[in-house]
């Protein structure tokens, strides 16, 4: 069939298992690969197409996947039962899907644009007349174990993804790199096939680079959970504050060093300490301010004003305010003895 060389490596060197215009065979077949599944053909039967084929090394399975032909006019329509077991990272080459769970989510994916489908729901897949992708299959264990590791719990998390792809360009080059080089050790008969150590170590990559680079939407908090620590972009941007909290920080320049946006930096701060990046600067500084005024009320080594610009409080009424609702009276009490 035509268009199997993609900007990821050449698919022909991928074993075919379907190559038909027989929906029953395809279905039959492609059940046993992947999950249980309806398949329709929505136009004339007689323009219905299928190719599949597979190949991996432990741990990871990469797949093509075609459906119809884009000179005709079907489209084609899947509705797998879960996948239970093991993720699909699917990546468009070529035509268009569009990826749904009924009722909840829909997404329209074009070339070069992935989506996740995780285990625990049910979803469906529309494709255009010669639509093409590939899929990177990962076992549900290792993603959800890179998952627990991402968040710094304890234990297995739930790893559910939204449809919508990488969370920014960053994101989806990140991914794109892990997923180019799965790609050239299968295509290219890597030495991931024969090296469990390097096997071990693709699949690992990419199970975590999946979880920082996609958007989870996982319940992470549970109230009867035990164990639970930062999340380890929340601890990334501590250390910063921790190490220079004398320094201009931003919440840009904090969710740099986390490597996640400003928006989920936020998002990950409310959860797991219930304040924000920026609340936490403060109150760290807040803290080191306290010291100082502490030691200075001892030698008269320095003033209320030195110490509120040496921790970054230029407005000092503000820096009162904010000294008196932590400790219950002004700096200068605390200055005074």
């Amino acid at each position: 069939m035509a268009q199997l060389s993609t900007g990821l490596g050449d698919l022909s060197r991928l074993q075919t298992l379907v190559d038909s215009s027989d929906l029953e065979e395809t279905r039959e077949i492609i059940s046993h690969a992947y999950s249980p599944y309806q398949l329709d053909c929505l136009g004339d039967p007689r323009e219905f197409a299928a190719w599949y084929a597979e190949d991996g090394f432990p741990g990871v399975t990469i797949s093509g996947l075609r459906y119809g032909s884009a000179h005709l006019d079907a489209e084609t329509l899947i509705k797998p039962q879960a996948l239970e077991t093991y993720l699909l990272v699917c990546q468009v080459t070529h035509g268009r899907v569009m990826v749904s769970r009924p009722g909840r989510e829909e997404h329209v994916v074009g070339p070069g644009e992935t989506y996740v489908l995780d285990p625990y729901r049910p979803f469906q897949v529309r494709w255009s007349p010669g639509a093409q992708m590939t899929t990177l299959r990962l076992d549900r264990d290792v993603v959800e174990r890179a998952a627990a590791d991402a968040f710094g719990v304890d234990g297995a998390v739930r790893a559910r993804f939204a449809l919508g792809g990488a969370v920014s360009p960053d994101a989806a080059r990140t991914w794109g790199t892990i997923s180019g080089a799965v790609h050239r050790e299968v295509l290219g008969e890597g030495i991931a096939r024969t090296n469990p150590l390097v096997a071990t170590h693709l699949t690992q990559t990419s199970a975590a680079l999946l979880v920082q680079t996609h958007r989870l939407i996982t319940p992470v908090l549970d109230a009867g959970h035990t164990g639970l620590v930062a999340h380890s972009a929340v601890r990334r941007a501590m250390a910063l504050v921790e190490e220079r909290p004398d320094e201009p920080h931003t919440l840009a320049d904090l969710a740099s060093a986390a490597r996640v946006s400003p928006r989920a930096l936020q998002e990950a701060f409310r959860q797991h300490l219930d304040t924000t990046p920026l609340g936490y600067l403060r109150e760290v500084r807040l803290r080191r301010a306290h010291q100082d005024l502490l030691t200075a009320g001892e030698d008269g080594s320095a003033t209320v004003t030195d110490v509120a610009y040496r921790w970054g409080f230029s407005n000092l009424g503000r820096f009162a305010a904010y000294y008196r609702d932590r400790y219950g009276h002004p700096p200068s009490k605390t200055l005074s003895g």
